[in-house]
């Protein structure tokens, strides 16, 4: 059943694109996706007619999106409705000039690798951010018996490498922008036959958009870039958010597009500057009790993102004399590779200097030590609300499973109001969230 909901909902996708023919900005990795949709659609949206696929990244979720359809709260009535209306709304993309999708992989294996979402999008731009041991559980099919440990990991995330390089090398775009990190992989690209123009970023000289710097406040986050072939700098400041080191990333690929869709350097920085916000709990700034501030990314967590963001919040916290609070979440959907992980934030954690450290989640109980540990996300909450330092900065960063950190989050604003600015907050997960606590 769920296999011919999918071919029904890629097939009226499909008529819809052939029909509306949008240019298709597809953009994979496995941090900073849906950061680099927003900013992609922040710097387009005043220069073209420009749509974004906001319903999700998934087999079902990308075809939705090309509909215009939501999914409501996913229950059987929820589905019928949207196979009625699937016919109704292919003109959702009608006079749209360009339509920009995120595009995640969590298998090998069809329908949740990139092989089947290329099946119901080709993107004439291909973005690869990154790639990290993200979602290694439904990887461990791969697994080969002698292999174990760090090498074991190592295999796995050349195979995630390549999972998400065919949006480049199997979807042969007009352009492909790569991190520079994965510059082995895109060298064996080259030896083929596709016409594909590619361009990196990075750190390193030979990128054509290399990092210069990187500069973060509570009330602007800058990132300098050099545009090797032009010779020439850009600098983008991004008011009122604080975003990590590794937002280098996503706004090196959007100045990419930008300049292959004709922008000047002008109106890429004014429609980045004028525009641009980040997703729900991947960064936000509250107002917390007790004269604090949170940076909420209780969206999703793994290795590479919460160093990030710890690395910016202790950074922060010296800038701004202000008491370094940690809430952290487990690490989900990583199967063997869990206890590799955890254990490797452990080690960056106890090299910070945050003055407290809590943990949610069996395994942060299990693989970081030397933390206060609590069952669950309100329990978390509760002891912050009492016991939070003045003027504290609390980074609180986790993943959704079980987890749910931005309920700790509600805790602790000063303002009631903000709780509608946090993930997970319609009708569908506040039940399902409720369910769960009164289970635990």
């Amino acid at each position: 059943m769920k296999t011919l909901v999918l071919y029904y909902l890629r097939f009226f996708a499909r008529v819809s694109l052939f029909l509306h023919k949008p240019k298709i900005i597809g953009i994979t990795g496995s941090v900073g996706k849906s950061s680099t949709r927003n900013a992609v659609f922040a710097m387009m949206k005043d220069y073209f007619k420009v749509k974004v696929v906001k319903e999700g990244n998934s087999e079902t979720g990308i075809p939705l999106g090309i509909l215009g359809i939501s999914p409501g709260h996913y229950r059987l009535l929820d589905w019928l409705r949207v196979m009625i209306s699937a016919p109704f709304k292919l003109n959702n993309l009608k006079k749209i000039d360009y339509l920009i999708v995120e595009m995640g992989i969590d298998s090998p294996l069809p329908p949740k690798n990139m092989d089947y979402l290329l099946t119901i999008v080709k993107p004439d731009i291909s973005v690869v951010l990154n790639v990290y041991p993200v979602h290694t559980m439904q990887f461990d099919e791969l697994f080969q018996k002698d292999l174990s440990g760090e090498k074991r990991l190592e295999y796995i995330v050349k195979r995630i490498a390549k999972e998400k390089l065919k949006i480049i090398n199997k979807a042969n775009p007009g352009v492909g922008i790569y991190n520079e990190n994965l510059k082995p992989q895109i060298a064996n690209l080259k030896n083929k036959t596709i016409n594909t123009k590619l361009i990196s970023f990075g750190k390193s000289d030979e990128a054509d958009i290399k990092f210069l710097n990187y500069q973060v406040d509570l009330k602007k986050t800058s990132f300098k870039y050099l545009l090797t072939e032009e010779n020439d700098e850009l600098e983008i400041s991004i008011k009122n958010f604080v975003l990590p080191k590794g937002y280098l990333e996503v706004f090196a690929a959007t100045i990419s597009i930008g300049k292959n869709l004709g922008l000047t350097d002008k109106q890429i920085i004014k429609g980045l500057s004028d525009n641009f916000s980040v997703p729900s709990s991947r960064g936000s700034i509250f107002e917390g009790i007790n004269s604090s501030i949170i940076i909420d990314s209780s969206y999703n967590a793994s290795r590479a993102s919460v160093m990030t963001f710890l690395e910016m919040t202790e950074e922060l916290s010296e800038k701004e004399n202000r008491p370094f609070i940690l809430l952290l979440g487990d690490m989900r959907e990583l199967g063997q590779e869990a206890e590799i992980e955890h254990e490797a934030v452990a080690k960056e954690i106890i090299a910070l200097k945050a003055d407290q450290v809590y943990c949610v989640g069996s395994n942060t109980k299990e693989y970081i030590k030397y933390t206060k540990w609590f069952k669950t996300s309100v329990e978390a909450g509760d002891y912050l609300r009492k016991s939070l330092p003045y003027r504290s900065i609390i980074l609180v960063k986790g993943s959704q499973n079980e987890i749910f950190l931005e309920e700790a989050v509600k805790k602790m604003l000063k303002n009631r109001s903000d709780e509608r600015k946090l993930c997970r907050q319609n009708d569908f997960w506040l039940k399902k969230k409720a369910d769960f606590f009164q289970g635990v």
